[in-house]
């Protein structure tokens, strides 16, 4: 038969015995001083010996008590990593990410099916927004968000778990077979603009650091986003500005050029951030490896900006 004491007074004990004070581990353990008092007294009874050195502000340990702390601390880490890893094995399988709607469309939902293939036991639940979100805070449509990834000015808060991923890109892309006729940006006043309804000043953002904001004048077919404006671009409807990471595919395969070479930076950064709590999680654990490894492949990561932790 195994001796146990009350597993209650071990906790009380092993709680006083971190904190060396009685007030301090009532705190932690959410009952009175004097409760705390009355079950290392129990504990003390049941084991024949003194096991703390009462002081006005402070209790320490005796011998006695010293080697049964060590004792109850490493059973106490050992149960509580046992059942983490119980509560790990059943977590729950839905990852719930929310991006803005140029990357949900233009770059995430294309490959989820490939995160899908490789992490099969999880459940993406996408929500889309250009809203900033807290973290911390976030409940959408009743569900606490995991992960956000968002464009933004500055790094987040360096107290979450962020990743800096690429600075925003923005490139000129036509059809193979108007390439030629685009030498230069002068070359644009004689094609079609492609705009996209969510980001009206894509044009402008690409033109006025060249000082040829004039050459755009906002005309031109409109599409809802970057996915089906690219597409029109493939038929040769016109020439689009768009994301370079979104493009990237596109242009990889020889169905886009960009003429006048790789993107400008625009002054917006992509980052990853959750809480780090979050962190941990096996899922979110999953999906921040997956994602790297997917921008990696493609050249878009920036490797030389390290994870905040």
């Amino acid at each position: 038969m195994r001796y146990l004491p009350p597993l209650n007074a071990l906790r009380a004990f092993e709680a006083a015995a971190r904190h060396e004070s009685f007030h301090h581990a009532s705190q932690e353990l959410h009952v009175t001083a004097s409760a705390i008092s009355h079950q290392i007294r129990g504990l003390e009874e049941a084991l024949q010996t003194t096991l703390f050195v009462r002081r006005t502000r402070q209790v320490l340990l005796t011998d006695a008590g010293r080697r049964l702390f060590d004792g109850v601390r490493e059973g106490l880490d050992r149960i509580s990593a046992a059942a983490v890893s119980v509560k790990t094995q059943q977590e729950d399988p839905v990852l719930t990410v929310s991006t803005v709607p140029i990357f949900a469309s233009g770059w995430l939902i294309p490959r989820l099916a490939d995160f899908q293939t490789a992490y099969p036991g999880y459940q993406v639940r996408l929500e889309t927004s250009v809203d900033l979100i807290d973290v911390e805070r976030a409940d959408v449509g009743g569900m606490n968000v995991d992960v956000t990834i968002r464009y933004l000015s500055k790094p987040p808060d360096t107290s979450l778990d962020t990743r800096f991923l690429f600075h925003e890109r923005l490139t000129v892309v036509c059809a193979p077979g108007m390439a030629s006729k685009l030498t230069t940006p002068d070359d644009l006043t004689r094609v079609t603009h492609i705009q996209t309804r969510l980001r009206p000043e894509g044009w402008r953002a690409w033109l006025t650091p060249r000082g040829l904001a004039h050459l755009d004048d906002g005309s031109g077919p409109t599409f809802d986003n970057d996915s089906l404006a690219l597409e029109a671009v493939m038929t040769g409807l016109g020439v689009a500005i768009t994301h370079q990471e979104i493009a990237h595919p596109l242009i990889a395969s020889g169905q886009l050029i960009e003429p006048f070479g790789a993107g400008h930076v625009i002054g917006l950064s992509c980052y990853w951030v959750c809480t780090r709590r979050c962190a941990e999680l096996p899922r979110v654990a999953a999906f921040r490896d997956w994602l790297l490894t997917q921008l990696a492949a493609e050249g878009l990561l920036d490797a030389s900006r390290p994870m905040h932790h």
